[in-house]
This record gives structure tokens, C-alpha cells and sequence, in this order.
């Protein structure tokens, strides 16, 4: 992707609310970066078209609904973490699967 420094390259960003406006703007920037980005959204068909749109611009972008205001999407997403580093690592590592 032009553009692209490397700042991200092997580093995952999730990002929720990312089908449109602010947080789809705020993934296609760390997909520039490199980062595999996770597009996480209540609207599963724009979220859907938001990881592709980022895939055809050649980018590594999958999409998984999540609803922030449903705890239980968090829990499932962040498998018990505690610590904002934790639950970054642990949603990584569940999206990866």
C-alpha cells in the first residue's frame, strides 16, 4: 500500500465502530501503517464491506461484530483479561483464530 512506513507492520489494531466514518478513517490509517486490522462494528454487512474494501486496497483487514455496549461481545473478544494490555493481547490472539 502506498504509503506505507512500516510503523505497524506485524502489530494487530482493533477497532471498534470502524464500518464508517471516524473508525473506519482511524483503521485504513494503521492498515497504512501495516497493522492487521480488525474491523469491529454492530453493522455486520457495512463492517463486512469496510475489512474488504481495506483488503482490496491491500491491506490485511477482517471483520468480527462486536457490540461495545454488550458486555458479553467484550468478554467473548477479550477472554477475562484484566489490564488494557491484556484484553489487547487476548482479542488478538481470539481474532487470529
Amino acid at each position: 500500500m502506498a504509503g506505507n512506513s512500516g510503523r505497524l507492520e506485524g502489530k494487530v489494531a482493533v477497532i471498534t465502530g470502524a464500518a464508517d466514518g471516524i473508525g473506519h478513517a482511524i483503521a485504513r490509517a494503521m492498515a497504512t501503517e501495516g497493522a492487521h486490522v480488525f474491523v469491529g462494528d454492530i453493522d455486520d454487512a457495512k463492517g463486512e464491506a469496510a475489512a474488504a474494501a481495506l483488503r482490496a486496497e491491500g491491506s490485511k483487514a477482517d471483520f468480527r461484530h462486536c457490540d461495545v455496549s454488550v458486555e458479553a461481545d467484550i468478554a467473548a473478544r477479550s477472554g477475562g483479561a484484566r489490564s488494557t494490555s491484556e484484553i489487547g493481547d487476548a482479542i488478538a490472539a481470539r481474532l487470529r483464530a
